[in-house]
């Protein structure tokens, strides 16, 4: 009773979520989210499988058997593109995007006569009884092996992304995705507790499943309703941020967009704004957001940090950000700040942030830092 308890509420969570995520009230990654939904959908509908097999009846149900079976094909695609939407700045769908439906497609035809109320019945293996040897085997295993496949290509999406927005943003905690790391992390130990039921059959797992389900879904919602909108920039500067990704402006023989006399005069433009200005204050700061300051595009002033500078984004604003705070450090006036306060008046908006910048600009720690004696960062000319 407490396994159907626990299957059924997995069940209707799925769903529910399904709904949240397709129909988006907070309206924030539009896309991603629909393609998210498709994919909780097609969770419940496996669920719900498992309930009917477990518990029910399951020569009542042959057509909602033969569809749940035929949403387990839209899993996978469905989970990937929704990566690729959260991590792409204005992915429109393409035709080559179809592909991913093939095994779909393939389904559909051999699932139709059940799904459309003919006589034919459904085998244990959960496959329509006119087919008995080698293809409801290839169907069987194709659907775990293409999820596990499309979970891996996420992942390394994933990984991609928390590289690409330090060419865009001088923080990145709250776009870095890493809610979505550690729920593609929780789907992949929904994914194995699945392949335990199916394969290992080890019953302390099994006896965890259910509850193990439960979580899961309390551990999906929480992260999915919240999530922050990604790319919050206008229309025309997704086009020029989709531009600096897909280019990869870090490459050394990068085009050449600008002279050299144009590169010196910006150069020189964006390093008085910087001086004078301390823009780089604004916790928010982003690439658009300087661009626009400057009055020049988001992909010029990228091949100005990268060619001038030789350094992205996050590396160019944050290195002032560490000078602010030793400077902070080091006056009495800011003894009462702790590390935290200081970072977050320099501009830094995560410890973590803080810390990594600071050991990469200064090779030491904020807190080997400030123990040093006082009169080791006191500049020669003024000891």
């Amino acid at each position: 009773m407490q396994a159907f308890i626990c299957y059924g509420f997995t069940c209707a969570g799925f769903f529910l979520l399904a709904f949240i995520a397709f129909f988006n009230p907070v309206k924030v990654n539009l896309t991603a989210n629909k393609w998210f939904g498709i994919f909780l959908f097609s969770l419940g509908c496996m669920v719900l499988n498992a309930i009917i097999y477990q518990f029910g009846s399951p020569e009542k149900y042959n057509g909602l058997i033969a569809f749940n079976e035929l949403s387990r094909f839209l899993m996978a695609p469905a989970l990937y593109l929704s990566v690729v939407h959260f991590t792409s700045p204005d992915k429109a769908f393409e035709k080559a995007d179809y592909l991913h439906f093939i095994p779909f497609a393939l389904f559909f035809v051999y699932m139709a006569p059940a799904m459309f109320g003919a006589n034919v019945s459904l085998s244990a293996n959960n496959t329509p009884g006119i087919f008995h040897t080698v293809l409801p085997q290839l169907v069987f295993y194709s659907v775990k092996v293409q999820l596990l496949i499309y979970w891996l290509l996420a992942y390394y999406r994933l990984n991609r992304h928390q590289q690409n927005i330090r060419l865009i943003n001088s923080t990145i905690k709250p776009i870095d995705l890493t809610w979505l790391k550690y729920l593609l992390l929780g789907i992949v130990c929904m994914i194995l507790l699945w392949f335990n039921e199916l394969f290992f059959k080890i019953a302390f797992i099994s006896a965890i499943a259910p509850y193990a389900y439960v979580i899961g879904v309390l551990f999906i919602s929480y992260f999915l309703l919240a999530q922050k909108e990604i790319y919050p920039f206008e229309e025309a500067e997704l086009g020029d941020i989709s531009a600096i990704i897909n280019s990869g402006t870090e490459a050394p023989d990068i085009k050449q967009r600008l002279t050299n006399e144009q590169l010196s005069t910006l150069k020189g433009r964006l390093v008085l704004l910087m001086e004078s200005e301390k823009i780089y204050l604004d916790n928010e700061l982003s690439l658009p957001q300087l661009a626009k300051i400057m009055d020049v595009s988001s992909h010029d002033l990228s091949y100005v940090l990268n060619q001038g500078f030789n350094k992205n984004f996050f590396q160019f604003v944050n290195s002032y950000r560490v000078q602010e705070a030793k400077q902070l450090m080091l006056s009495d006036k800011y003894k009462h700040l702790n590390l935290l306060g200081i970072a977050y008046s320099s501009g830094f908006n995560s410890k973590t942030t803080f810390n990594i910048s600071f050991k990469k600009e200064t090779g030491l720690s904020p807190t080997q830092f400030i123990q040093q004696p006082k009169e080791r960062h006191t500049p020669p000319a003024l000891q």
